[in-house]
């Protein structure tokens, strides 16, 4: 039985965590607060249009869109609209909150202790989830949603009514960042490959090996999810003639990493070289590339968002097959930025050296100790259920940036679980050095810790 002080660090550490987490967002916010009024991808102008009652609408064309999925911007617009940019600003930095609680729980949830606030740690210190708190894009609110998915995740074995609270944070998150739906094709693929090995585990793991018990869950949670989308789905169909429960985003992205300018002004030149290298009038350059995209858009005479959509899936696919040399330098490419510790572009080169330094120390420990917390989960066959879930949020957003557009800021809504991979290795460590082992140590009682309200 732990003892007083034992059961009061959890909290005080927690709670430390987070009053951190939101000093840190906090000061990158004040450092950089112009930024929250700069509207790289015209967030800020459809929440402005929906808070003046115009709807989902693009804010240059004034016509409806899907363009962008809607749940960043619904928040945005009430956020901003009643505090203005002090009102987004709280925002991120509630978000980045959110997402540091949720991580410790998620690692309390799976027996970690300091395991569980190393994670917390490693997210609330993370350099691109700092850094993304003071633009308007959607990595900080995605992070947090698909956090709290993973906590209510854990939790969801215990009752009908916490899968049901799963497949609504599901589809919350799945309408801030589309991408996270192929999740519920990996699961089942990752149990496939992985029920052999836990096979011969723990009694109560068991019940994972479950095809009936597995299949039913995902079943529950993509059909509740399914719903929460649906209305998106519905209003494109109303209001722009076609269903679709994601965007018109998709084949702009595709394209964007796969056509032929890209592939000679990024792909075959030295390992570094990024499109913000050419100048704006350069034929090689973005800039240049998208006004040739668009002309031949509007030669087509393709005006509809969901046609033009589909014109650049057709194109791309073109591209791909007509150089798949390209198209696979590309993918690696694709996945070397997705991963790695340091930024490229303009940005990289305002950095001081020590940051470089600091930032392949900070990433570098955190990719070596997620890959050691992978093994260390598979030879102490730690219970399976949280793991199959955080190595199909990873495996998932790297396959979707092994085509679609990619960079660094893509792996953000990954960080708390390859923190919690981190805080396995962590616990390990710790194991051995206060015996007994990790193995023989008593669990977190999760009902024991502070929620969300403080409460415990």
């Amino acid at each position: 039985m732990p003892t007083p002080q034992q059961s009061s660090f959890p909290h005080r550490t927690v709670y430390l965590l987070l009053l951190i987490a939101f000093a840190l967002r906090a000061a990158m916010i004040l450092l950089r607060f112009d930024e929250l009024q700069q509207d790289r991808d015209l967030y800020l102008g459809l929440a402005e249009k929906i808070w003046q009652g115009a709807g989902f609408t693009n804010p240059i064309t004034s016509e409806p869109t899907a363009f962008r999925p809607p749940m960043y911007v619904l928040l945005v617009s009430l956020f901003r609209g009643l505090g203005g940019d002090w009102g987004l600003a709280l925002l991120h930095g509630l978000a980045g909150v959110a997402t540091v609680w949720a991580t410790c729980r998620c690692g309390f949830e799976m027996s970690l202790r300091w395991g569980a606030i190393a994670a917390g740690a490693f997210v609330a210190m993370d350099p691109l989830l700092i850094r993304y708190s003071s633009l308007a894009m959607t990595e900080v609110v995605f992070t947090a949603l698909l956090s709290v998915t993973s906590l209510c995740w854990f939790y969801s074995r215990r009752s009908f009514g916490l899968t049901v609270l799963t497949g609504i944070s599901f589809g919350i998150s799945a309408l801030c960042r589309p991408t996270i739906w192929p999740m519920l094709v990996v699961i089942p693929v990752l149990a496939a490959f992985g029920r052999l090995h836990w096979k011969a585990g723990r009694q109560e793991d068991l019940e994972f090996a479950s095809w009936k018990f597995l299949l039913g869950h995902l079943f529950v949670v993509g059909l509740v999810a399914f719903v929460v989308v649906l209305p998106w789905g519905l209003r494109n169909q109303l209001v722009l003639g076609q269903f679709k429960m994601t965007t018109t985003h998709g084949g702009y992205t595709l394209l964007l990493g796969n056509n032929r300018t890209f592939y000679e002004a990024v792909v075959q030149q030295p390992l570094g070289t990024t499109w913000g290298d050419y100048a704006s009038d350069d034929p090689r350059s973005q800039t240049q590339w998208y006004k040739r995209l668009t002309h031949e858009l509007n030669e087509r005479e393709l005006t509809g968002e969901f046609a033009r959509d589909q014109a650049q899936y057709e194109m791309a696919f073109a591209e791909i097959s007509e150089s798949p040399g390209d198209f696979l330098q590309s993918c690696l490419l694709r996945q070397l930025r997705l991963w790695s510790p340091v930024p490229q572009g303009e940005e990289a080169e305002s950095l001081p050296g020590v940051v470089f330094v600091g930032l392949w120390a900070f990433y570098g420990t955190l990719y070596l100790l997620a890959i050691a917390g992978f093994a260390l989960s598979l030879s102490l066959k730690r219970e399976p259920w949280p793991l199959i879930w955080l190595l199909a949020m990873i495996i998932t957003v790297a396959v979707v940036h092994t085509f679609y557009w990619s960079n660094a800021r893509m792996r953000a809504p990954i960080i708390p679980a390859l923190a919690l991979l981190a805080g396995v290795s962590i616990e390990w460590i710790f194991g051995r050095l206060d015996r007994p082992s990790l193995t023989k140590s008593a669990p977190i009682n999760p009902t024991e810790l502070p929620d969300s309200k403080g409460r415990s």
